[in-house]
């Protein structure tokens, strides 16, 4: 509802607000600034914060393993603005608001059937029912005999409005190898980049 929000805004700038009392949440009485700059930034689609969201899916635990491997890259590489979200075992809410707040989203998933892991598959849905945009987004993908996540979420993402995918796709089978971690690394490089 970012139109809708953004032409509130401009007829409560010329208000003397002293109270607002929203229809779900608390009654704000106080720190009105506050509330009104965070929602004239979420509904601009503006990103709260320089970070990064690390959102994976995982059968196995391996796709885990690379998402692991890659917060522990960018911390190496000074970036501690992250957080990170099993997607099987997470309730969505949280995984959106850092999709929100993260200028830059990491997916990693494993390939299921020729598709996207189904639990990674709404996250995508609810990104876009959401309005999810101007976000940065990496992808790392899993699978043993023909990974295709990948290209099934660059499909999804170009459903979704100013959303930049980094070409420097990782792609391991099965479970991370030696030579995988000069990839994961690289990936980590060009996050850094964008931030």
């Amino acid at each position: 509802y970012g139109s809708q929000m953004q032409g509130l805004l401009k007829k409560m700038a010329a208000l003397d607000i002293q109270i607002i009392c929203p229809l779900h949440g608390p009654v704000w009485r106080s720190n009105l600034d506050y509330l009104l700059g965070k929602h004239q930034k979420w509904s601009t689609y503006e990103s709260e914060e320089k970070g990064v969201l690390i959102a994976y899916a995982s059968m196995y635990g391996n796709t885990q393993n690379m998402a692991e491997v890659l917060a522990g890259e960018l911390a190496e590489a000074g970036i501690t603005n992250t957080s990170m979200y099993d997607v099987s075992g997470t309730h969505y809410s949280y995984v959106i608001a850092d999709a929100f707040k993260y200028t830059n989203i990491v997916l990693a998933t494993p390939t299921y059937n020729g598709d996207i892991y189904p639990v990674m598959q709404q996250l995508l849905d609810d990104m876009k029912a959401l309005n999810v945009q101007n976000k940065t987004v990496a992808i790392m993908e899993n699978g043993s005999w023909g990974p295709t996540a990948a290209k099934k979420i660059k499909e999804s993402l170009e459903n979704m409005k100013n959303m930049t995918i980094l070409e420097n796709t990782v792609t391991i089978k099965s479970s991370m190898k030696i030579g995988d971690r000069a990839s994961v690394k690289a990936l980590a490089a060009k996050i850094v980049e964008t931030l």
